[in-house]
């Protein structure tokens, strides 16, 4: 049986990209029933697909292929995140210096972290280089390890690690530590967790997500500029 889905999945150059679609549509629906945090769409589609190429015997770099136009799009709609910015445009312009000024520390703090770390666990280089983008949203942070030399693939993986950890603990982080304000919440997570954390922010609340959403986009920026400086650092 799983020799037949093995060649039946070979035949079409976009089998794996109707399965990544079909498996993201299961984990929406299966998410949208439950409303558990546990139970996001990326990590139900990801098991999902795991499981599926396991079976089948199918090799990560056919599937991998096989989703190429989605690889390709991928970049593309980091322009999407002017949509939050602009809606955003008003409450930034009245709180301009605190919301900047939590962004830039929550960057430099998960940049300068990971380092110190990595440099005290003895990290390979490249490796280290892939890992510093990780909490900036997928399409910015795939294209910056592919420009500094890091490992595109993996700094995807990383980025909804990241998310996935910032989205189901990410609130409750905040509730325990007794953030209660509502812009500083949403900052915090969409600047560590972007999409993912901002997904589970609009459930918090409007403001949450909308401010989750603008820090996402002046986060990403400003890990683009960052990355380039910790490397030299790091040389």
């Amino acid at each position: 049986m799983a020799e037949m889905i093995n060649e039946i999945f070979r035949l079409s150059p976009i089998s794996g990209m109707l399965l990544t679609i079909g498996c993201y549509w299961v984990g929406m629906v299966f998410y949208g029933k439950t409303n558990w945090t546990f139970f996001q769409p990326v990590i139900t589609a990801s098991v999902i697909i795991i499981a599926f190429l396991y079976y089948a015997e199918i090799p990560y770099d056919v599937y991998y292929e096989q989703n190429v136009i989605l690889n390709q799009t991928l970049p593309l709609t980091a322009v999407a995140l002017a949509v939050p910015l602009y809606r955003s445009l008003d409450i930034l312009k009245r709180h301009a210096l605190p919301i900047l000024a939590g962004i830039a520390a929550g960057t430099l703090a998960t940049m300068g972290v990971l380092l110190a770390v990595c440099r005290l666990m003895g990290t390979d280089e490249r490796i280290l280089i892939t890992m510093l983008p990780k909490s900036a949203t997928n399409p910015i942070a795939v294209e910056i390890a592919g420009i500094v030399g890091g490992i595109p693939s993996l700094t995807a993986s990383l980025v909804v690690i990241t998310g996935i950890v910032g989205g189901v603990c990410g609130p409750e982080l905040l509730r325990l530590m007794r953030v209660k304000n509502e812009v500083a919440k949403g900052i915090a997570i969409g600047t560590i967790s972007h999409a993912i954390g901002t997904a589970r922010a609009f459930k918090e609340s409007e403001v949450q997500g909308s401010m989750s959403g603008l820090a996402i986009a002046l986060a990403g920026v400003l890990t683009a500029l960052l990355t380039p400086a910790f490397i030299l650092l790091l040389l």
